[in-house]
């Protein structure tokens, strides 16, 4: 009996990472500050860090319901991100939001809208000054 035969392969398509490449280019990046924080258990990582000041890597694990690989990798793209740190105590690995770190990027998002908020505003300024103005 003869196999079917098979489909063309498709085009390759890319790959998304967790976080873009961005990441080399450093800490100043806000996408990849914004990219750690994009996920769902990500988030509820960093609000249960909000509330005390560490909290081991198995606890983290067992409040979100993942497995112990899965919450290294989240983990790994938060401290990427540079929204926490880690620490190891002998086999133990704690966890705690580098609050530093999120003030900076907060900071530079704040600058980033600011800057883009004072030249729409001032183009509408501009826009709006009436036909007659300077006109003798």
């Amino acid at each position: 009996m003869q196999a079917p035969p098979r489909a063309p392969n498709p085009a390759p398509r890319s790959v998304r990472r967790a976080l873009p490449g961005s990441i080399a280019a450093g800490a100043s990046d806000l996408s990849v500050a914004f990219e750690g924080l994009a996920n769902p258990t990500r988030l509820l990582i960093v609000e249960s860090l909000a509330t005390i000041p560490e909290m081991r890597v198995s606890e983290l694990a067992e409040l979100c319901m993942v497995s112990q690989p899965r919450m290294s990798w989240h983990l790994r793209i938060l401290r990427r991100a540079e929204i926490i740190r880690t620490r190891r105590d002998g086999r133990e690995v704690f966890c705690r939001l580098d609050r530093d770190a999120i003030a900076q990027h907060l900071r530079a998002f704040v600058r980033l809208v600011s800057a883009r908020a004072d030249s729409t505003s001032d183009a509408l300024a501009q826009s709006l000054q009436p036909v007659s103005e300077g006109i003798s």
